[in-house]
């Protein structure tokens, strides 16, 4: 069956996710080409009706909108794997509601490790009322590292993507049955974010308060535009508000920075190979 719709939501802190998201839906909109062919020339024209969407779901806000799904779409999640686990801002989703939609996971990575980042999204997606049919491993730069994956998504991995939309819409019009995935199996314990961004030089910040809108968590006082002490454990070290800063005034201080740097090392080290874009679907 075609899908009447497919809504790509992305939630992208930094700009990685995002890309993923627009390349996928690059390739999904060619997928939906149709051709008209005469003896003399080839018309392409869109599958009629099959609206093909992208939703930024960053922000509180943006997740309190009702999507008004129905079991005749195609719904793909695109999200960034933090310390092997799904982002937990992703969890307080209420408006999300699937009512039967057919669903991909796409677990984002900087060419480490998914861990049970794609499960838990799934068990997610399924708790929201979703048919998860399948999933897609994708490689974009490391957000704490930008040399681990860098350059990624890349020109190739555009090529990869519009394949792998291309397969996948062939598979949903065929029919796909649920993906089977361990959902008992107890998820490995979050990670904490090393320390909370903070304004390191004040006299720079010109209180547009980008960052406190921003947060996924929506933790930034908005009138400090600091995190308060008992809020900082719900950071999940994501760097949407150092990212969104225009001054470049937030950030962390120099000694986690050199941590960081020294963890990341080891992981680039251990990771040197690059890692393929995968679709799985269900059989």
């Amino acid at each position: 069956m075609i899908p009447a719709r497919v809504i790509i939501a992305y939630f992208s802190p930094t700009g990685g996710t995002k890309k993923v998201a627009l390349a996928l839906k690059e390739g999904c909109s060619a997928a939906l080409v149709h051709q008209i062919k005469t003896p003399s020339f080839t018309i392409k024209l869109p599958t009629p009706e099959v609206e093909v969407t992208t939703v930024n779901c960053l922000t509180q806000k943006s997740r309190t909108k009702d999507l008004q799904l129905s079991a005749n779409d195609l719904f793909i999640l695109a999200y960034p794997v933090y310390f092997g686990r799904m982002p937990w801002a992703l969890s307080k989703w209420p408006a999300l509601q699937g009512h039967g939609a057919s669903a991909v996971v796409v677990s984002v990575y900087g060419n480490r490790a998914i861990e049970d980042g794609e499960r838990e999204t799934m068990m997610l997606l399924k708790e929201h009322g979703f048919k998860v049919v399948g999933a897609i491993e994708a490689i974009a730069e490391h957000s704490q590292e930008r040399t681990l994956a860098q350059g990624r998504p890349d020109e190739q991995d555009k090529a990869d993507f519009k394949a792998i939309a291309a397969q996948l819409l062939a598979a949903v019009k065929q029919g796909l049955p649920e993906f089977a995935f361990d959902a008992t199996t107890p998820l490995k314990a979050p990670g904490k974010a090393p320390a909370v961004p903070r304004i390191l030089e004040r006299s720079r910040c010109d209180d547009c308060g980008r960052c406190a809108r921003m947060c996924p968590m929506q933790i930034i006082d908005p009138d400090t535009l600091e995190v308060p002490e008992d809020k900082a454990h719900l950071c999940m070290g994501c760097r949407a508000c150092m990212a969104v800063c225009k001054m470049d005034c937030r950030g962390l201080p120099e000694q986690v920075m050199v941590a960081v740097a020294a963890r990341m090392a080891q992981i680039k080290a251990a990771n040197p190979e690059r890692k393929a874009n995968m679709l799985k679907l269900a059989h």
